[in-house]
């Protein structure tokens, strides 16, 4: 599992979830849709949304351990969702290795998908000695996040089919796509550590203020992102026909020819030659487009350190800027 250098303290957390989701799902799996289901948790990532449930129980009880089936419920929900993903984008590949539609067949992706998703409130439930409505509301922020992120996926999929959209409805989009499924753990993290309900508001706004720059410096990066650095192709957006802010910024900067160059490479089958790869982002930069994305990734981070700021000052708490910063920055 890959722990960025810069935050060395989150292995202990991703350790702590990674373990349940071995015993979840051990590999090799006993069956070819339980590998797959395995396949599908261990491909990288960071367990952002998993350790955000946990930093947010800690900061007021103490102790991020009591959240840990929660922050495996959410790491269940977001891998089935990779895998929907990549079935729907036509990917081969997930964070540099074979996606799982492409590894085991499409019917044993949605399959294992469903394996996955229907994990999830089996793993809520072990919260059944909470107070029961504490309880309803955080089956309600689990149920809302996997909402948002299929209502999401739809607009996703919409703003590629043919019109060119706007950053309103991007950001619409990547508001339900994304930033649910991190606003979620946040607030139902905070509830399994005893937080109010205020206080567990307060936390899942903090959560979709870094959601929006999670996701706005990530589609960034497909763009401007070196391809072994990040460990999957980039262009892979452009490819299927998605738009991101900086993209949406370089098309209304442009004009003429280079206005309908970028269109041209919209939803295209073939590869990019290097001309072309070099042209568009040589475009991004000269129409001050990546300037302008980091800006709005600056906003939204400014405003979730603004919320934080509001939170109860602990160890955790810090840990949790240390993490937004990274986040805000990161360049894979």
């Amino acid at each position: 599992m890959q722990v960025p250098l810069d935050v060395p303290w989150l292995l202990e957390y991703v350790d702590a979830v990674n373990s349940e989701l071995q015993d979840l799902y051990p590999r090799p799996g006993k069956t070819v849709l339980e590998q797959a289901a395995a396949d599908a948790l261990s491909v990288g990532g960071k367990r952002v949304r998993a350790s955000l449930a946990l930093l947010w129980c800690e900061v007021y009880s103490g102790d991020y351990k009591p959240a840990v089936p929660l922050a495996v419920a959410y790491e269940l929900a977001h891998a089935s969702a990779l895998v929907q993903d990549d079935i729907i984008d036509h990917s081969e590949k997930r964070r540099g290795a074979k996606s799982i539609a492409a590894k085991y067949g499409m019917t044993t992706a949605i399959l294992a998908s469903d394996l996955l998703l229907f994990n999830v409130p089996r793993e809520v439930a072990k919260y059944r000695n909470l107070d029961s409505s504490r309880l309803a509301r955080i089956f309600d922020l689990v149920g809302e996040a996997c909402r948002a992120t299929t209502w999401g996926e739809f607009l996703d999929m919409e703003m590629a089919g043919g019109t060119e959209g706007t950053e309103k409805d991007y950001e619409e989009m990547i508001r339900l796509k994304t930033s649910t499924l991190l606003s979620s753990p946040c607030a139902s993290g905070a509830l399994v550590g005893g937080a109010s309900e205020e206080q567990a508001a307060l936390a899942g706004r903090f959560g979709e203020e870094l959601g929006m720059a999670y996701q706005i410096q990530d589609d960034a990066l497909d763009l401007v992102g070196d391809e072994t650095t990040l460990g999957k192709p980039v262009f892979t957006d452009l490819r299927g026909g998605k738009k991101s802010v900086v993209l949406l910024h370089c098309l209304n900067q442009c004009s003429g020819d280079d206005r309908k160059f970028i269109l041209g490479l919209l939803n295209r089958s073939g590869p990019y030659d290097v001309d072309e790869v070099a042209k568009l982002k040589g475009l991004i930069v000269e129409n001050g487009s990546l300037e302008y994305t980091k800006r709005r990734v600056m906003n939204y981070t400014d405003r979730a350190r603004e919320i934080l700021g509001s939170a109860p000052d602990t160890a955790a708490t810090s840990r949790l800027l240390e993490l937004t910063s990274y986040l805000a920055s990161r360049y894979y």
